[in-house]
This record gives C-alpha cells, structure tokens and sequence, in this order.
C-alpha cells in the first residue's frame, strides 16, 4: 500500500512538473554487434544514476534481456496482443532497479496489429509516461519500413557500431535511410568492441564525419566500449556486465556513454510520441 501510495505521489509531481519520459531507440545496421547486450546495461547505468527505467524488447523473437540478465519474465509481450493481458502484467522487474517487457515470439505483431489492438497498447503506453525518465526500445537488427516510421517519432536514436566494414556500412545505410524520412532527429552514435584509439578513430569519429559531410547531419558520439573478456564472461554466467564485472574497462566505459548521453541530451516533447506513433503506423 505503502509503494503504490509513494508511486502515485511521484506521478503527480512529475505530471505537475511536466516530466514525461524521453523515449530511446538503440539499434544497429546489422546483426552481432552486441546492441542488446549494450541496450541492458545502458539501461543499468540510467538506472544507478537514479534515473527510472523502462527496457523495451523489441528485439524480434529472441529474448535476449531474459537470456543476458539472467532472469525470466513470467509474461512478454506477446502475452499482450495474443492474450489481451494489460500492459502492467507484463511489465517485469529487472537487475539493479530497472524494469523490463520481454520479447516474445509473437512481437512480429507489434507494428502490423489491428487498430483497435495498437491503440489499446499505445494508450496504456501513455498512462506509463510520468512514471518513468526513460522508455528504453532494444529493436532488433535491419532495417524495414514500420522500423522506420517507428524510430522517426522517439526521441533519441543510439546506433551501435562496431570496427567491422559491414557494421560500419550498414550504420550509414541505416542512418541515411532514417534521416531520409525524417531530418530533425536526435542521433547518437556509441561504438563497441573498439581495441585501440586509432580504431576508435577508424570507426565511430570516422563514421561521423561521414554522416556530417554527406547526409549534412551531425550526431552526438556517446562513447565507445572496448573489447573486454569481461563481456564475454557476464554473457556465459547470465549476467549483466554492470553486476558481474563493475570495474572492467567495458564497465566502466558504459557507464561514461550514459553519463554523457545524460549531460549532451535535448529534452525533446516526449508527450507527442504516442501520437505520432498512432498516425505513423494507421496511414494508409
């Protein structure tokens, strides 16, 4: 009684005070580039610097937050459009004070879902957005056209590159095609398995400059995460890298990209997201 009494309080002051969530996409051109692993403890990291979280995955049909947290989520969100449950049902608590909605094989459904359907679940989408800093979509690998018109109306889009060429090529091509729909976004950029500065350069600097000189658009670099057998290991043992290996160098550099992230962000109008979901996925 107590929690929902407290709860209910810090959703007045919140609504009072304007604070919607901000809402984060992380992706990536292509797949194996640890993106949901990052999306988990980037979430952690929002979370130990007080924020409250909410992870999205979104990841089609793998469940990777369950497998890479250790934990398994009674319901997913699969449970939502093939059982009619509510959105607070599925809605489970996760590592270090995050909350988490994991993906089901069913997740296919989430874009091409019937009206009365999508709106149920962006409407209860919108009864979560003053209790929460943060909606946080872990979406899977490629690129299609629903992907897009979803990443155009979020408020931040985080692309997870790494030194491989096709990573490299298939974050461009990613990034040109969304920016092809719509300039005006906030786009950040976060480098991962880096093993030295000069492929840091090679990769996320280089990647920016790009961007900026060919599709006239600059983006925010977060950071970058170097390679680290930590990683690895909090994969094999289940568990978040933030929690098995707080002091690694991955650790550490995760963290940093959050922080600044938090210090670089432009509070964009959170309140329109639902709306603009709505238009984008029932045009005709």
């Amino acid at each position: 009684m107590y929690d929902q009494a407290e709860k209910l309080r810090q959703r007045i002051k919140r609504q009072m005070n304007g604070d919607r969530a901000q809402t984060i996409a992380i992706i990536s051109g292509k797949g194996g580039v640890g993106k949901s692993n990052v999306s988990l403890n980037f979430s952690i990291s929002l979370a130990q610097s007080g924020k409250r979280v909410l992870l999205f995955d979104l990841d089609i049909g793998m469940g990777n937050i369950d497998l890479l947290s250790g934990m398994t989520a009674k319901k997913n969100i699969s449970h939502y459009f093939n059982e009619g449950l509510s959105l607070e049902e599925i809605i489970a608590p996760g590592p270090e004070g995050i909350f988490y909605i994991a993906g089901g094989t069913g997740l296919n459904r989430f874009i091409k879902f019937n009206e009365e359907r999508l709106m149920g679940f962006l409407q209860q989408i919108r009864r979560y957005t003053y209790e929460y800093d943060y909606f946080i979509f872990d979406l899977g690998a490629g690129m299609t056209k629903e992907t897009v018109q979803f990443l155009t109306s979020v408020d931040h889009i985080i692309t997870i590159v790494t030194p491989e060429p096709t990573s490299i090529m298939d974050a461009y091509s990613a990034i040109k095609y969304i920016l092809g729909e719509k300039k005006d976004l906030n786009i950040h950029l976060l480098g991962n398995r880096i093993h030295s500065s000069n492929e840091r350069r090679e990769t996320v600097d280089r990647l920016s400059n790009v961007i900026q000189h060919f599709l006239a658009k600059k983006v925010n670099v977060i950071g970058y995460i170097p390679e680290d057998r930590a990683v690895m290991a909090a994969v094999k043992k289940q568990t978040p890298l933030l929690i098995h290996a707080p002091k690694s160098s991955a650790a550490k550099s995760i963290r940093r990209a959050a922080k600044h992230f938090l210090q670089t962000e432009m509070k964009t109008e959170s309140q329109q997201f639902v709306e603009k979901i709505k238009w984008l996925l029932l045009r005709k």
